[in-house]
């Protein structure tokens, strides 16, 4: 038992030797590697600037990441202005409700019941005004008419004084605004091709750019009725046509390089292209806005059940188009969408504008803005 006692005592001394030997040996590690410290930090600064630099190279090149695919917490709430002040207008006249549509059937057929007074309008009377729609974008511009059609378009320089109406716009599904020419055009043939088009600032002229957007096409605005003229003659080498012609394009010997509407639906997985719309003005009170939209709807749904009315008054505006043309014609722009457009119209012309902007052809993707919107009311 004693002899046990000496062994544990033994081994608790060479134990307590080893740790006073061991202790100098420690202190000067850890001094070394307090010299070490600061070099390490700065070492460390100078990598972490680095990775800084390098980062914000890679963000700046890689394009940016849309707001619905971030977390929440990373988004920033930005006041967007929807519409801008709205100007010092032209007081509206006393009287009947200025209602001015385009020059194509379409647009005829719409207001049929209204110019017909087959829709209860209540006390509420309508003047109904023809005009090609150039002429109506630069009327609206003194804002001549209460409600106009207008080409999307045209939309962001008119926005402070009109809104968009969800009823009477014209959209393609599948099919819009055809580019022809006398012969086929090849690929090495696009770069400055020279293209009739209906109004530079149209949906189907800012379509035919964002469908070659490298092609620096020369734009040669012109009348609707004189594009498919023009290129037969020779004096473009091709056209955008986007009224009755485009049914009847192949009797005069043309030959179609693009339909922009078939072309948009395909890039876009089936959202219509939106080509025109009716606008109200901004200054008339919500609830008279409320009751001229209902109007307007009724209009086109009677059209829509009373097909063969709407066409014989559709026709004394046909000019040397038969009935057949107008049919085909009305058939590809007044569908559902035209009695109310929806989200599926709304993202239509959202998308056109956000296309126009990425590619510069606008200055900035407007957001569509329609009566009864709560930015219409600010």
């Amino acid at each position: 038992m004693a002899a046990k006692k000496k062994a544990a005592k033994k081994k608790a001394a060479a134990k307590k030797a080893a740790k006073k030997k061991a202790a100098p040996k420690k202190k000067a590690a850890a001094k070394k590697t307090a010299k070490k410290a600061p070099a390490k930090k700065k070492a460390a600064k100078k990598t972490a600037k680095k990775a800084a630099k390098k980062a914000a190279k890679k963000t700046a090149a890689a394009p940016a990441v849309p707001a619905e695919d971030l977390p929440e917490e990373e988004l920033e709430e930005e006041p967007v202005e929807l519409l801008p002040p709205m100007p010092k207008m032209p007081p509206r006249k006393a009287g009947p409700i200025t209602l001015a549509y385009g020059g194509a059937s379409d647009q005829a057929f719409m207001v049929f019941a209204l110019a017909a007074e087959q829709v209860d309008t209540e006390d509420r009377t309508y003047e109904l005004v023809r005009r090609e729609i150039q002429e109506l974008e630069a009327e609206a511009e003194k804002v001549v008419h209460d409600v106009t059609a207008i080409s999307f378009g045209a939309y962001p320089r008119l926005r402070d004084r009109y809104l968009l109406l969800a009823c009477g716009g014209a959209y393609g599904d599948h099919q819009g605004p055809i580019l022809v020419a006398r012969k086929p055009i090849r690929a090495g043939e696009v770069e400055g091709l020279e293209v009739a088009v209906p109004g530079e600032d149209s949906s189907a002229a800012l379509a035919l750019r964002l469908w070659l957007p490298q092609a620096n096409l020369k734009l040669k605005p012109m009348p609707v009725r004189e594009i498919s003229l023009r290129v037969r003659a020779g004096h473009v080498r091709a056209g955008l046509l986007v009224n009755e012609d485009i049914v009847t394009y192949r009797n005069h010997n043309l030959v179609r390089i693009v339909d922009l509407g078939q072309w948009w639906g395909d890039r876009t997985e089936g959202l219509p292209i939106a080509l025109t719309a009716n606008v109200i003005r901004r200054d008339i009170p919500e609830e008279l806005r409320v009751k001229i939209a209902l109007d307007l709807k009724r209009s086109i749904a009677y059209a829509l059940g009373h097909r063969e009315e709407a066409l014989d008054w559709a026709m004394q505006f046909a000019g040397r188009n038969v009935r057949e043309t107008l049919d085909r014609f009305v058939g590809r722009y007044v569908n559902d969408l035209s009695l109310d457009c929806g989200e599926r119209g709304r993202q239509a012309a959202r998308l056109l504008f956000q296309e126009g902007a990425r590619h510069r052809f606008l200055d900035e993707a407007y957001e569509p803005v329609y009566h009864g919107d709560e930015a219409a009311n600010e």
